[in-house]
């Protein structure tokens, strides 16, 4: 089904409204202690970690949605629901993180994020919609038309300093690579005339990528690796769009465009992702590519 102009429009509201929904409840679970179970089949702790928060959350997305789905007939993918394989067969989807960031979550810091994403079968994102509930944020973008923050414009205007700030992944400071990665690393924050190279883990991907707004000189990397994991398409679908309407720069960990339908699976793993909220440093990124977990 093709989606005009106002039909996109339409859905940004109701996604918004969905994000929402789910965050505020999210929000009021934060102080409490959550049971968590573990999903089989990856290796993180952080991909691992499931709770009744994460379930609840998603059911309260989807039923915002259901109406959505039926109108407009799209497709549906989300953390907490097996593939059906709709992505493939309709001309657009839904692509649902209702938690992304369960271990910050369950540790009750912040790192923790709500993330809906409208794709196209071609796996190119529409709509992307993020809701922070611990620090009470929104973001809003719609391809070709910009970028909303709180409801308002939003523009970069980065804190001006001499840092190269680069988030990674709590599971990659364990991997084989993070040493030669830091090694990497050094060496652009000399050839960029930086003062310091500062690390950051903890978050989820959705907020790991969201931090670098605040950095003039931010990365968030994740190599290429042969085991699954490396993050899915929800994770990255709603964020992707983001960054690109404010002008910022996210490719696969080799500079090509993400690729947000993919066939053979829903992880990332073998592609890598990179996040940056600066030019120079992205080129350079993509020489890191050879390095994997």
């Amino acid at each position: 089904m093709k989606l005009s102009a106002r039909d996109i429009e339409h859905l940004a509201q109701v996604g918004l409204e969905a994000a929402f929904a789910a965050a505020n409840f999210i929000a009021l679970q934060s102080d409490q202690r959550h049971t968590t179970t573990l999903k089989t089949g990856v290796e993180s702790l952080a991909t691992q970690v499931v709770t009744a928060i994460d379930i609840k959350s998603q059911e309260i997305i989807l039923n915002l949605l259901e109406d959505s789905i039926s109108t407009y007939d799209l497709g549906l993918i989300s953390e907490e629901l097996e593939d059906d394989q709709s992505r493939f067969t309709k001309d657009h989807f839904w692509c649902i993180d209702p938690l992304d960031g369960t271990l910050p979550f369950t540790e009750q810091r912040h790192g923790y994020a709500v993330s809906i994403a409208l794709v196209n079968r071609t796996g190119e994102s529409l709509i992307g919609i993020v809701v922070d509930p611990y620090h009470k944020k929104d973001y809003i973008a719609i391809k070709g038309r910009g970028c909303k923050v709180d409801g308002k414009s939003f523009q970069i205007d980065p804190v001006i300093n001499n840092k190269l700030v680069c988030h990674f992944d709590r599971s990659f400071v364990q991997s084989a690579s993070y040493q030669s990665t830091l090694t990497q690393l050094e060496k652009i924050k000399e050839q960029l005339y930086l003062s310091e190279l500062q690390t950051v883990t903890g978050s989820g991907a959705v907020m790991n990528a969201l931090s670098l707004l605040d950095n003039r000189f931010g990365c968030y990397v994740k190599l290429s690796k042969s085991k699954i994991g490396g993050g899915c398409i929800w994770d990255f679908a709603a964020t992707s769009l983001i960054f690109e309407e404010l002008g910022l720069y996210v490719s696969d960990s080799f500079g090509k465009p993400l690729k947000l339908n993919k066939k053979d699976s829903v992880y990332m793993n073998k592609e890598g992702v990179l996040f940056s909220s600066n030019s120079a440093l992205f080129k350079e990124l993509i020489n890191l590519a050879k390095f994997k977990e």
